[in-house]
């Protein structure tokens, strides 16, 4: 029995063995929260749109940072009244495991959304496709 939420099949049926093989690389960094490296090679995948699997998780991954950074700063005027560090440490572990799950789907070739950010993606991100 489906319903209306069934999530979209795991792994694009429109993108090349080729073509995924080639943004590989790119859709894991775009994951990698250390020094900026996901941002910035998110935001290169964004605006070269040359690969369609890096395109994807490069989506995925920046909506993740953008709705990070926002929880984290929506955290930060709670830390007043000591409610905002632990919500603070809950917001980065929460981030990281989408992170490691990101990198998880994107190294086994799948076009998986992210749990909670995947309702953002098509807000944020929707019009951008592969040139």
């Amino acid at each position: 029995m489906t319903d209306a939420t069934t999530p979209p099949p795991v792994t694009d049926p429109q993108l090349s063995q080729q073509e995924i093989d080639s943004g590989k690389t790119m859709a894991i960094l775009a994951y990698i929260p250390i020094a900026f490296i996901g941002l910035i090679v998110s935001i290169i995948s964004i605006s070269s749109k040359n690969n369609a699997f890096a395109l994807y998780h490069a989506k995925q991954a920046l909506a993740l940072y953008i709705c990070w950074i926002i929880v984290a700063l929506c955290c930060l005027p709670l830390c007043f009244i000591c409610i905002g560090f632990p919500l603070l440490i809950a917001t980065n572990i929460g981030g990281i495991i989408l992170c490691v799950l990101g990198i998880i789907n994107s190294s086994f070739n799948q076009c998986k959304p992210l749990p909670v950010i995947a309702q953002f993606v098509d807000k944020f991100f929707g019009k951008i496709q592969k040139v």
